[in-house]
């Protein structure tokens, strides 16, 4: 049988290196391809570098989108939806910002406030935002402390201004009257104890989507469950793929 594709799309300040506890795994089933946000100018290069990727593979591909990744993904499958065979969207919303029709997202003031503090402390804001993507029992149990030192190891680092524009893309892009039009088999796993994307975004998700979809809501966890809870989550994205290819 022909190796899958699978193009994985990582969350804001976030580069290929943060899947690495998954990837190591899922490549040796599937061939694996990455998006990086890094050294972006607009945010109009986040949704050219998505959508460049998808059409650039000559088959059908599973997208794996987290966080931001999961917006692009969802943007991306839309204009090529037959490039597509199936979506994974983890930690994953539809608009990261909230307004008076849609609740469960950042205020955009809170938003605008974390580009400001990039400016004048960028190292500590990322570390804050950092420690915001996991649960108080993930952080007992030492994921924060290894996440930490996992970073230093697997990624490069971004310019400023290329994070403060990722942040305007989340301020900016609104997804959701995509969800409807989506007609691709989605999984969505979720951490019940997520403070950077509610769980309510997905399950708001699961409701727009077409039957299609199902939702994976795991316990004590927060943004980032490929890291935390990696087996679960490997088991859940290879039975997803397998059964989408048979």
């Amino acid at each position: 049988m022909k190796c899958v594709h699978l193009i994985m799309f990582p969350g804001w300040g976030m580069e290929k290196g943060v899947f690495q506890p998954l990837s190591e795994h899922l490549s040796k089933r599937f061939q694996l391809s990455f998006v990086d946000w890094r050294n972006i100018s607009e945010c109009s290069e986040i949704t050219a570098r998505a959508r460049t990727i998808v059409q650039s593979i000559d088959e059908p591909v599973f997208l794996l989108g987290w966080s931001l990744g999961a917006i692009a993904a969802l943007d991306a499958a839309s204009i090529y939806p037959k490039n597509v065979k199936g979506l994974i969207l983890i930690g994953a919303t539809s608009r990261f910002t909230s307004d008076k029709n849609y609740l469960s997202g950042w205020h955009p003031r809170i938003v605008e406030r974390m580009k400001k503090q990039l400016e004048n402390a960028k190292e500590k804001t990322l570390v804050a935002f950092y420690e915001s993507m996991f649960s108080i029992s993930e952080k007992e149990a030492g994921f924060y402390d290894q996440f930490i030192k996992h970073v230093k190891n697997q990624c490069q680092g971004d310019h400023t201004l290329s994070l403060q524009i990722g942040l305007d893309y989340l301020i900016e892009k609104d997804v959701r009257k995509l969800l409807q039009q989506m007609n691709v088999p989605s999984l969505l796993i979720h951490g019940k104890e997520d403070t950077i994307c509610p769980v309510k975004a997905s399950i708001f998700m699961k409701e727009e989507l077409n039957e299609q979809v199902s939702l994976s809501i795991l316990e004590k966890t927060g943004h980032i469950p490929f890291f935390t809870k990696t087996d679960q989550c490997r088991e859940l994205i290879t039975t997803f793929i397998q059964e989408g290819v048979r």
